[in-house]
């Protein structure tokens, strides 16, 4: 599974978007049906991860995929999904 990661450029005015977090890092995620999704990680948090970019958001996104099957990942993308650096994104949503 491949996705098209739309880089957002950083704006810290959006910051209610992002649980109150001013710089982050996020992409946009086109979807079927013309919806689009949304992943993001703090720029705190991407500064941990060895090679950040797209290959490592993609990959998470994969694992996430596999963790809760294609509705919930749908869903879950829509309402914008947090990566953590520490934990596999399956896992931080069950958290």
């Amino acid at each position: 599974m491949a996705f098209d990661l739309i880089r957002e450029i950083p704006d810290v005015s959006l910051a209610a978007e992002f649980d109150g977090e001013p710089l982050v890092q996020s992409f946009l995620v086109p979807m079927t049906r013309g919806r689009v999704g949304r992943v993001w990680i703090t720029t705190a948090e991407a500064f941990t991860v060895p090679a950040f970019g797209r290959p490592w958001v993609s990959a998470q996104l994969v694992s996430l995929h596999a963790s809760l099957g294609t509705r919930a990942f749908n869903r879950a993308l829509v309402a914008g999904v947090r990566l953590r650096a520490d934990v596999p994104a399956g896992l931080a949503l069950a958290a």
